[in-house]
């Protein structure tokens, strides 16, 4: 298998982390990181979760390109999203760190089963290295823009397959982000994400992010039953609020996009039965037992 480069430049300490009286650790398990995960999540010390998350990031990147993590049963790993593609061949794995401020900070692994083998890469969330410039395109998994999928929409189209995540980012103590995005992968297996397929009216993007209140909750998902994603409509509660998202809020309206011949249709003022009458996702209330977040 292959994994991409810079990954293994932070395995030489591993050995360091994990040796308490036994023999380092050849082989990554599972529980080691979950401990790591959960010891992350204990840790007070913004320095020291970055020192741990280090380590975890090297020890996972070990197990991911081992014949046994593919089927190996994440669900016991707390603070750790897993999801798959309908089609089997990607997997994709986040987790995030919560500082002291308020603020997160996202990473992850993408597993991809390509046409010349396994394929293993490295997610850093660099969205907040310039501010400035916050809605660049953040295409790469070197230079991705961090946040914790939830789901994971499966759609193909003239031979092309398009993978659709949905992710929540905690951005701080004032606002909550939900991010939807496409990501593709090319002959060589290379993931490129932010693909163009959102038409909303006359402009076509290629991430959406919705900012809202941390005390609000944002609807934002796949709807299996009408095939569209489903989402609340987000406005401030007085129009002299408009542009302060730390004010925005659900409106008790609702929008969906429909996927056609490639792209994301919006279509705004959707029948409330359609978005919100669907079965319980069981993988999401799942997650929500693991501890990562509520708020999906």
């Amino acid at each position: 298998m292959k994994v991409k480069q810079g990954i293994v430049l932070i395995l030489l300490s591993i050995s360091t982390f994990f040796m308490m009286g036994k023999d380092p650790v050849v082989i990554p398990e599972l529980d080691s990181i979950n401990q790591m995960l959960c010891q992350i999540a204990k840790t007070k010390s913004d320095e020291k979760k970055n020192e741990l998350n280090n380590y975890l990031v090297g020890y996972f990147a070990i197990f991911l390109n081992t014949e046994e993590s593919w089927s190996a049963d994440y669900d016991s790993v707390k603070y750790l999203s897993f999801l798959e593609s309908d089609d089997g061949k990607l997997r994709v794995f986040t987790w995030n760190l919560n500082y002291r401020d308020g603020s997160f900070k996202y990473f992850g692994f993408l597993q991809y089963n390509g046409k010349d083998g396994a394929y293993v890469h490295f997610l850093d969330d660099k969205k907040y290295d310039k501010l400035e410039n916050i809605e660049r395109s953040y295409a790469t998994s070197s230079e991705w823009y961090g946040s914790l999928y939830y789901q994971l929409i499966t759609k193909k189209w003239n031979s092309r397959t398009f993978y659709t995540l949905i992710g929540w980012d905690g951005a701080d103590f004032l606002i909550n982000r939900k991010v939807v995005e496409v990501l593709t992968f090319d002959r060589k297996g290379m993931p490129l994400f932010g693909q163009k397929c959102f038409k909303l009216e006359k402009t076509v993007t290629g991430r959406l992010i919705f900012e809202y209140a941390d005390r609000a909750t944002m609807l934002l998902r796949f709807n299996d039953k009408n095939d569209m994603l489903v989402l609340d409509h987000l406005s401030p509660p007085e129009p002299k609020y408009k542009g302060l998202y730390q004010y925005y809020g659900p409106d008790y309206s609702y929008d969906a996009f429909i996927f056609r011949a490639g792209r994301w249709y919006l279509q705004s003022d959707i029948d409330p039965e359609k978005a919100i009458n669907f079965e319980k996702n069981n993988h999401i209330n799942s997650l929500k037992r693991k501890g990562i977040s509520q708020d999906f």
